[in-house]
């Protein structure tokens, strides 16, 4: 069988807790053993599937700070309904309060009531698998989509998604085709070299062939 085969099928008994994947270092080979040989003391029927999201979202919350559904679904992979039942159960007993923007922890609002936020100017090209990432990828994946190209990495431009560094994935240093951005035409010459440095930073020094559809 090949690997593409194989791993789908390995995952599937994750998913189910049958099987566990050893990922203690950064190594290519990588273990599985059987699930509870190595966890004995876990009880998977402790928590119903509402109660354990419920817990889960209050963590989600807390590094998110605002959320809303489509998050936790892109984070965690999770069906809309019973996304749902575990937020409208959170709201009910006061343990989280939607906003015009999502929901936020009840105990985190009156701290942001008196925060004044100051965002420093900063370009961060951030890894597919970064937190914040998963949590924004049902729409960042849709914005800055390109057929040709696959999208490599994001732009977190002073605390918000602004565009995507799109290519070729190489076992190795990638093929940087292109930057793409949503900001002004004025914003994106201004920042250009930020960006550009920002991008060498996690690609070994190498830089994009274009920004803006323009050869570099």
């Amino acid at each position: 069988m090949l690997v593409k085969e194989i791993t789908p099928a390995l995952h599937r008994l994750q998913e189910a807790f049958l099987i566990y994947e050893d990922q203690y270092d950064g190594e290519w080979d990588r273990g599985w053993y059987i699930f509870p040989e190595m966890f004995p003391d876990v009880s998977i029927n402790k928590y119903t599937k509402t109660e354990a999201l419920k817990i889960i979202l209050q963590r989600f919350s807390h590094r998110q700070v605002c959320f809303n559904a489509e998050m936790v679904k892109s984070f965690y992979k999770l069906p809309g309904k019973i996304v749902k039942e575990a937020i409208g159960s959170l709201a009910s007993e006061g343990i989280i309060e939607e906003t015009g923007d999502g929901w936020l922890l009840k105990k985190d609002i009156e701290f942001l009531k008196k925060y004044e936020p100051q965002i420093p100017e900063s370009v961060y090209a951030m890894h597919r698998n970064d937190f914040l990432v998963k949590s924004n990828e049902y729409w960042l994946k849709e914005k800055f989509k390109q057929p040709e190209h696959e999208t490599l990495q994001y732009l977190l431009i002073d605390g918000e998604f602004h565009g995507a560094v799109v290519g070729h994935f190489r076992n190795g240093p990638y093929d940087l085709e292109d930057v793409i951005l949503d900001l002004s035409s004025e914003a994106a010459a201004a920042r250009k070299t930020e960006i550009l440095e920002a991008v060498c930073a996690v690609n070994y020094g190498k830089s994009a062939n274009r920004y803006q559809g323009e050869k570099i």
